[in-house]
């Protein structure tokens, strides 16, 4: 909830705005526009990155669910806008999407949902195994505020392991620009839906794929000089920029992707705390103020050129079995990413080791 101070009665009051922006405007808003390669909703709203699977998803009684998602586990969201206040009975109508959408299972929810985006999915959910989809489900309501009433149904769902959010939005207007806050108002959701968060001190080192994002080969040979991976997103402390480059952990193997070209290397995370925010304008900023969350990484076997990539197509034979990420970060399963690695320490022509 936004506050208007009154500079003469010095108290606050509530801030009523006269931009009211619909349901389907709020979801437009929703939907990152950065870096990610399929559509993903707001990480900097949810917390999170999710894969928009579909909107206005129709149900078997004909109604409707504002937006079905996956997260990163492949749990699937059920997300709910109203453009004003949310009561009891929203919460109603959102079990009834949850009961209905948790009969699909693994490849049926794929081929009930979007069967046309399978590869799009794979991607999103790296290492996840497709037959894990929507094992688990959960309820996120976005609103102006909420009846007190939801949270306790929040309470009763969680307690049977159905994770439940509410976010609340204040949409402002001043001087013709327009601003919308968001703030969680109610969270009753299983830390372990947010493994590269809470689990990264738990976890054993991994494999990931790392997008490097511009796919030129100057961008490509400075990080390899520099030793560093990068991401951009909104380029300042807290985003899902720096989630991501922190949640990496020693020991860690990336193998770098370039969109459209194919993997073009590979290091490990030595120093997770060599983590750094970059200035804009500063000597590293190389590319006009994105990509200023910088790792270090230690390059084993990179490509002269990103021209020399094994790719995509390559990469889902047979031999690797791997889906390219359609995100900035993804898990790869651990067999299938030694193979891939064995291929680059051996050189195939394409691959030359790092100084």
């Amino acid at each position: 909830m936004l506050f208007e101070v009154n500079q003469e009665k010095k108290c606050l009051g509530i801030y009523r705005s006269n931009w009211d922006p619909k349901e389907l405007e709020l979801e437009e808003y929703l939907i990152s526009k950065t870096e990610e390669e399929v559509a993903t909703l707001n990480s900097s709203v949810f917390g999170e990155s999710l894969l928009i699977i579909n909107s206005e998803v129709r149900t078997g009684v004909g109604k409707r669910a504002d937006i079905l998602a996956l997260d990163h586990m492949g749990n699937a969201v059920i997300i709910e806008l109203k453009r004003h206040n949310s009561s009891l009975g929203v919460d109603t109508q959102a079990l009834q999407y949850l009961a209905e959408f948790s009969k699909y299972k693994g490849d049926n929810f794929i081929k009930q949902f979007s069967p046309e985006r399978e590869q799009d999915i794979r991607g999103f959910l790296g290492d996840v195994n497709v037959q894990d989809i929507n094992k688990n489900s959960r309820i996120i309501l976005i609103a102006r505020c909420f009846d007190p009433g939801l949270y306790s149904m929040g309470e009763w769902l969680s307690g049977r392991g159905i994770a439940f959010r509410c976010i609340e939005y204040t949409p402002v207007e001043y001087e013709n620009k327009r601003f919308i806050s968001f703030s969680v108002a109610f969270d009753r959701s299983p830390f372990s839906i947010f493994p590269l968060t809470f689990e990264n001190q738990l976890r054993q080192p991994g494999y990931f794929w790392h997008n490097i994002g511009e796919a030129s080969n100057d961008w490509w040979q400075y990080l390899v000089k520099a030793g560093q991976i990068s991401t951009s997103f909104d380029c300042q402390p807290g985003d899902q920029g720096e989630k991501i480059l922190r949640s990496y952990i020693k020991g860690d193997t990336i193998i770098a992707y370039a969109k459209k070209f194919g993997a073009i290397g590979w290091g490990v995370i030595n120093k997770p705390e060599s983590y750094d925010l970059l200035k804009p304008g500063c000597k590293d900023d190389k590319m006009d103020g994105l990509y200023l969350h910088r790792l270090n990484i230690d390059w084993k076997f990179t490509v002269e050129k990103i021209e020399d990539a094994i790719g995509p197509s390559e990469l889902l034979q047979k031999k690797y079995g791997i889906f390219h990420p359609r995100t900035t970060s993804a898990k790869i399963d651990r067999q299938k990413a030694k193979l891939l690695i064995n291929d680059m320490h051996k050189g195939n022509g394409f691959l030359t080791k790092t100084p």
